[in-house]
């Protein structure tokens, strides 16, 4: 009911205001071995004076089948958004709620378990949620020009917890620069490769990401890939 809520009032607020507009674009996520295709994501975001206000995303297998589902409502606050993640081949879900200044995140291992619900208080770093990690690197992006670095706390219903993490760039050219997601503490760095990420120099778009995704394979192990995104 929330999220059919939050359509009608999206649709209410486009008919009242016209700065409102859909961006879809698409990402493209291949092994990092083989170089073959994983899937593909299609991405309908909707932005208000270019502020997100909602995201739908699609993750569709080679076959050309919707294997993953997730929603993602922003309420004023694009790092942190509220979302659900469902994955239709096992029935995982997930999801990251905003209660007052608490944080509500939930796990599903599959269809035949239950849900395991933690609410957690104020992190130790700024919050950043799901996707919310891009539009982090925004706000964070002359300080990265600068080469300075960024702490942020990842909230992760996976583990049911933050997850800290130090947003680092490492290389910049005429058109594009690139940062690293690491684990903050040097002496658990090594449990994750650091992500990569590389964004446009000019409109700021991420045009690559490299590591840990958040779906996951037919064992229940997440997903390492190389994805490339393609914009209108």
């Amino acid at each position: 009911m929330r999220i059919l809520s939050f359509i009608v009032a999206t649709s209410l607020t486009f008919m009242a205001n016209a700065e409102i507009r859909t961006i879809n674009y698409e990402g493209e996520a291949y092994s990092l071995d083989n170089k073959a295709l994983f899937y593909r994501e299609v991405h309908t975001l909707i932005l208000d004076n270019d502020m997100p206000i909602s995201r739908e995303v699609d993750y569709i297998n080679p076959n050309g089948k919707v294997i993953v589902h997730k929603t993602s409502t922003y309420k004023g606050t694009p790092t942190t958004p509220d979302f659900e993640l469902t994955d239709f081949r096992d029935g995982y879900q997930e999801s990251a709620e905003a209660d007052n200044k608490k944080r509500i995140l939930s796990v599903k291992e599959n269809t035949d378990t239950p849900i395991s619900i933690k609410r957690l208080g104020k992190p130790e770093y700024t919050t950043v949620v799901d996707a919310g990690f891009d539009e982090f690197v925004r706000e964070q992006w002359q300080g990265l020009l600068a080469g300075k670095t960024a702490t942020f706390s990842f909230a992760a219903p996976a583990r049911l917890e933050y997850v800290d993490f130090r947003l680092i760039p490492i290389r910049q050219d005429d058109s594009t620069l690139t940062v690293e997601m690491r684990l903050k503490s040097r002496w658990v760095s090594w449990l994750l490769d650091p992500i990569e990420l590389e964004y446009d120099l000019t409109s700021q778009r991420l045009l690559r990401y490299k590591g840990l995704t958040n779906l996951r394979d037919d064992q229940g192990n997440g997903i390492k890939a190389e994805i490339f995104y393609r914009y209108p």
